[in-house]
């Protein structure tokens, strides 16, 4: 090898390198990123659960606390002498038997603030604790108090009011428990481990509620731009917020519960899927470089092996090009000669139906004819022998005329129909199918008649098809001929051809039907083959049906089926709609 190609398969080598880590490159990227849209997706999903159960949490710590505190205030309404308290205004009485219900109550819950009594007017009676409002505030809606967070007297609470009704179970007061909102803040951190915050405002007045104080979380909490599952850094650690609006007694007690979810843990998951991801491509890439470089000089001495034995199978190659161009010359000559030969033999067939056709008009001008002729002869016996008798009257010679006259255009007219019929016109035309069908029926009626076969129309849906009108024609004819020669040769009595049109789905359909006892060969579609004929030889040519398959199939875009019924054979001519 000389100093040329080898710097050309350095250079093949280093490309080779190049666009391989290039790929690695590409696609460990491509892993690392759908990894980390996986890992964030999951961590997003477990966020958005946590989200859902601390909402869970608060509910159902608002209700709890709610149900509790409500019944024992109904409870302490219901201890001795509290009623008759309320009634008689003996607040003394009220103060003192309340007292040992306090010290119990405030053992249990450390934000408990207050307990307090309002006359029915909203009046402050007495209380336990911190001191309460002096007035309760009022739903005007309702006519009374409400349970719920409450922003007065400066300050921002929660309290339960229980209703006290005397026998008439008319109001004459109220029990109420006022609870610092820190208790739901201490009910969630003590069921899920998580810091919240209750923060109230409005035009005037901020306050917020922790359980721990700290100035940086304070100020992130109050910010505006504090935005729901929005990443934010304290203290040097990742949270992400969540805000719930809490539902105060009315709108202007509304406010926000923040929960603050610590969310390291993800980020180091995050991160060490990361370093995982760059240590696989760093392996990689050393793996290829190393694959490549000791692997690619065999790769060059077998392509080397490959190159000239690929000199020699192009030599040979185009031996055999050139011997297969010699066969595929000869192949077209012969598939040309018996392409030739094919329509060399449909030309006779067409032909020799043709001839079929022509003799079947003949004898059937001969069945038109015959009546006509008696009638001619009829006139002419009358005339001679009322001018042998001398009552040849010019009158009546002239309507025996006329008489004449009319038997000889019907059979002028009948050879015009069947000189029209054997025109040369070879173009298609848009036509009604009542057009062939009534055109069969003239040329067939007399022949039929002969033969006491009786030929029914039926058209059911007179559609429109796109067809050379001789050669629908001829096909039709055909099948009404095949069907007349089954019916004379077996005898049958009521002989009868029906032909019928209709409309399905998919397609427009010709039908011919009689009662001839249908078609014995098996299969039936053996019928539609040229020379096949299940008549006497003396009677059949066999390309009659074989050139009806030609004229729908293959010259008018329509299909053929033949098939069996109770009684006779069925052909069907489809069209698509």
């Amino acid at each position: 090898m000389n100093f040329k190609s080898l710097s050309h398969c350095v250079s093949v080598k280093t490309k080779t390198i190049v666009l391989v880590l290039i790929v690695i490159v590409a696609l460990s990227v491509i892993f690392f990123f759908i990894r980390y849209l996986d890992i964030k997706s999951f961590a997003r999903s477990n966020q958005l659960m946590e989200l859902k159960r601390v909402k869970i949490v608060y509910s159902q710590t608002l209700k709890r606390v709610k149900k509790f505190y409500i019944t024992r205030g109904y409870a302490n309404i219901n201890s001795y002498g509290i009623r008759e308290a309320f009634e008689n205004g003996d607040i003394k009485s009220l103060h003192d038997l309340s007292l040992p219900r306090w010290k119990i109550i405030t053992k249990e819950n450390r934000f408990l603030s207050t307990f307090c009594f309002y006359d029915k007017y909203g009046k402050l009676l007495t209380y336990f604790g911190k001191k309460p409002q002096p007035h309760l505030s009022f739903f005007d809606s309702l006519k009374k108090p409400y349970d719920g967070f409450w922003y007065g007297d400066k300050n921002f609470f929660y309290h339960t009011v229980s209703e006290v009704r005397d026998k008439n179970s008319q109001i004459i007061g109220y029990v109420v428990f006022v609870i610092d909102p820190r208790f739901f803040l201490s009910q969630i951190r003590k069921i899920m481990n998580i810091d919240a915050y209750i923060y109230f405002k409005d035009s005037k007045h901020k306050i917020l509620f922790s359980l721990k104080k700290d100035l940086r979380v304070e100020k992130s909490i109050k910010n505006p731009d504090l935005l729901n599952s929005k990443e934010i850094k304290l203290n040097g650690i990742a949270f992400l917020p969540y805000v719930i609006i809490g539902k105060g007694v009315d709108r202007n007690n509304d406010f926000k519960i923040i929960f603050l979810q610590d969310i390291s843990h993800w980020k180091k998951i995050v991160d060490k899927a990361m370093l995982q991801s760059i240590i696989v491509m760093i392996l990689l890439i050393i793996i290829t470089v190393v694959v490549i470089n000791y692997g690619f000089d065999i790769i060059l001495r077998q392509l080397d092996e490959l190159n000239s034995k690929l000199v020699q199978s192009q030599s040979e190659l185009r031996e055999l090009n050139t011997d297969l161009q010699k066969r595929v010359q000869k192949e077209i000559g012969l598939k040309l000669k018996k392409q030739k030969e094919a329509n060399e033999k449909e030309r006779i067939l067409v032909h020799q139906s043709k001839l079929a056709s022509m003799g079947e008009m003949i004898g059937n001008i001969a069945h038109q004819w015959r009546q006509p002729l008696t009638e001619l002869s009829s006139i002419l016996i009358n005339m001679e022998l009322f001018f042998e008798r001398g009552k040849l009257t010019k009158q009546r010679l002239q309507d025996k005329i006329e008489d004449a006259n009319i038997q000889i255009n019907f059979m002028s007219r009948t050879i015009d129909d069947f000189r029209n019929f054997f025109s040369s016109g070879k173009q298609k035309e848009l036509l009604k199918v009542s057009v062939p069908f009534k055109k069969v029926e003239k040329l067939m009626s007399a022949s039929l008649k002969n033969n006491n076969i009786k030929l029914n129309l039926d058209i059911r849906d007179d559609f429109d098809i796109f067809v050379y009108p001789n050669e629908i024609t001829q096909a039709l004819l055909n099948l009404i001929s095949n069907a007349k020669d089954a019916l004379v040769q077996r005898d049958i009595k009521n002989a009868c051809i029906c032909i019928s049109s209709y409309n399905d789905e998919k397609s427009h359909i010709i039908e011919v039907r009689d009662n001839a006892g249908g078609i014995k060969t098996d299969p039936i579609e053996k019928i539609f083959e040229p020379y096949f004929s299940t008549k006497h030889a003396t009677s059949g040519t066999g390309i009659g049906l074989y050139m009806t398959k030609i004229i729908v199939e293959k010259n008018n875009a329509g299909k053929i089926i033949a098939s069996n019924c109770d009684n006779g054979a069925i052909f069907k001519i489809i069209f698509k709609k």
